[in-house]
């Protein structure tokens, strides 16, 4: 037997059952006549079907070999669907502005992010996405000390939507789901050119969270840009760095490049 045969959907997909809810998701979206969307995951097609009334172009990737010849027989009478037969995580993504729109696949939950957010030079504008409410609640609470979540909170917006109950599901998983929404921010808190950088900052300053802002940033800053930093971000120098809001990491870094040499940059 082939190895294309093999391939299977991920485990942790769970498809929707509510023909309701699905178009109820779809509408929540925002998908209009012009957007092209990307739906990842799209299993027997429960959004794909509402999608394809909405937009002007979708692609619905799914892996499972036996979902996609369901999912591509049901949309031969839409000529705006494609269909592809592949792991999301190994597809070309659109190379013109594209909108994600899926109940995703629970087990490359965080994969799928990275695709979609650790570049933001990519064209992905915004998303809707159905996943584990625990891992809705982790990419939007605030303040966060997770340096790659807060990457992505300099150039989108994330928040979460709805609980959708397990029952909504087959097979059900076992905890509830939620909606996250994505949306770029225009403009965003950080230039692009300086994301990496940006991450760098923030991998360094939260190993310990729980250290003081005028202690953490002793190896970059010196004590008068510390005294400067501080009264800008209007704390006190002894504030625990992982309480600090997305903007107010922003003004860190920017406080970083207008008075700080690059010499005494992150490398």
């Amino acid at each position: 037997m082939s190895k294309k045969k093999l391939r299977k959907n991920f485990p942790g997909q769970h498809l929707m059952k509510s023909k309701r809810l699905a178009a109820g998701i779809v509408e929540m979206s925002g998908v209009g006549p012009e957007d092209q969307v990307v739906e990842i995951g799209a299993g027997k097609g429960a959004l794909t079907v509402h999608l394809a009334q909405k937009a002007k172009k979708v692609i619905a990737i799914e892996n499972d070999l036996s979902f996609a010849k369901i999912l591509r027989e049901e949309m031969k009478p839409h000529r705006n669907v494609r269909v592809i037969e592949k792991d999301f995580l190994e597809v070309n993504l659109p190379d013109k502005p594209y909108s994600v729109v899926s109940n995703i696949p629970y087990s490359i939950t965080t994969p799928i992010l990275k695709r979609l957010m650790d570049r933001p030079e990519n064209p992905f504008q915004n998303g809707l996405l159905v996943m584990e409410k625990g891992a809705a609640k982790r990419f939007t609470s605030h303040p966060s000390t997770n340096p790659r979540i807060l990457a992505w909170r300099m150039y989108f917006d994330l928040t979460m939507g709805r609980t959708i109950a397990r029952y909504h599901f087959a097979p059900p998983p076992k905890v509830d789901s939620a909606v996250l929404f994505i949306k770029r921010k225009a403009p965003p808190l950080i230039p692009v050119r300086f994301r990496t950088l940006f991450f760098k900052l923030a991998s360094y300053a939260l190993k310990h969270p729980e250290l003081p802002v005028g202690e953490v940033f002793r190896g970059i800053f010196t004590a008068p840009q510390i005294t400067h930093l501080v009264k800008t971000l209007k704390k006190s120098r002894n504030t625990p760095v992982g309480r600090l809001s997305d903007t107010e990491w922003a003004v860190v870094f920017h406080t970083m490049v207008r008075h700080v040499p690059p010499y005494r940059w992150l490398k």
